[in-house]
């Protein structure tokens, strides 16, 4: 199993990001220049799994300040699937939002998107809802949240 670190992203990262989201997300990707504002905005919540090889996996969490987050994108090289990359991606960028108080994070997958239901299962995610033509006609999601954990005085 080829571990690669998890860091946050730079800008020199958004050309590699841009085209794992177009081979990941074929029809529904961002466009590089909404991928150039999301790490505007965003970028000290946009994290990448990189090794010598290339960039294979990024994570994207948006946080409002109103103690509620969402997380925009998690996605991972076909060729490096199965390999914990998505959790580690994952389990980084939730340990961000615990840090920096962001709240209950919310985000929406496909419901036939049984390997990333059971990531984020896993990780604490429930059903919130399910909404029809969410991210357009026929694209059906289900949104998900992950409350807040506990924290030990």
């Amino acid at each position: 199993m080829q571990h690669g670190q998890v860091r946050h992203a730079v800008e020199g990262d958004l050309a590699a990001i841009a085209a794992l989201e177009a081979r990941a997300f074929p029809g529904l990707s961002y466009p590089y220049f909404a991928l150039r504002q999301l790490f505007d905005v965003h970028g000290h919540h946009m994290l990448v799994t990189a090794s010598a090889g290339g960039l294979y996996g990024y994570v994207l969490l948006a946080g409002d300040g109103n103690g509620r987050s969402w997380l925009l994108a998690l996605a991972v090289d076909r060729t490096h699937r199965q390999q914990g990359h998505g959790r580690r991606l994952l389990d980084a960028v939730l340990g961000l939002a615990d840090d920096r108080e962001l709240g209950a994070v919310w985000l929406s997958v496909a419901p036939d998107n049984h390997p990333a239901l059971r990531l984020y299962q896993a990780a604490g995610f429930c059903l919130a809802e399910r909404r029809r033509d969410y991210l357009g006609p026929g694209q059906d999601r289900l949104v998900m949240v992950r409350q807040v954990p506990r924290r030990t005085p």
